[in-house]
């Protein structure tokens, strides 16, 4: 049985390696992979995430436009500011996931989004 110093080295070697795993993933072929080893989350962090997505996926079917406010407000309930909004909406666009819920985000900042955003403002899909 292991003492609590040996549980303790155990643990952050741990931690190590998998932090080292995480920086190894390349982000082009799994970005959200990538972005959940980023975020230190975990599978119910990134659940949340998509609810959200799929809040507004419905919302914008409806026929209703995008709020950029209203959608940030959804992400400051988890901790996500807006800068770190933009790893996340960047993340799932180039999945291919939530697509049309990014591109009416991006939208609705009209001909000025922030640098990072200018190619979903272009629709380009890597």
């Amino acid at each position: 049985m292991m003492d609590p110093s040996e549980v303790e080295r155990a643990i952050k070697k741990l931690q190590y390696q998998v932090k080292t795993l995480g920086e190894a993933i390349d982000y082009k072929n799994h970005p959200i992979e990538a972005l959940i080893m980023q975020m230190d989350w975990g599978e119910g962090d990134i659940d949340r995430v998509h609810d959200v997505f799929e809040k507004w996926d419905k919302i914008l079917k409806s026929g209703t436009k995008m709020s950029s406010g209203a959608f940030e407000r959804e992400f400051s309930t988890m901790g996500i500011n807006y800068q770190t909004l933009k790893s996340v909406i960047l993340s799932l666009y180039r999945n291919g996931q939530w697509t049309s819920v990014c591109e009416a985000y991006v939208d609705s900042f009209g001909d000025a989004p922030s640098m990072e955003y200018h190619g979903i403002m272009r629709r380009e899909r890597e």
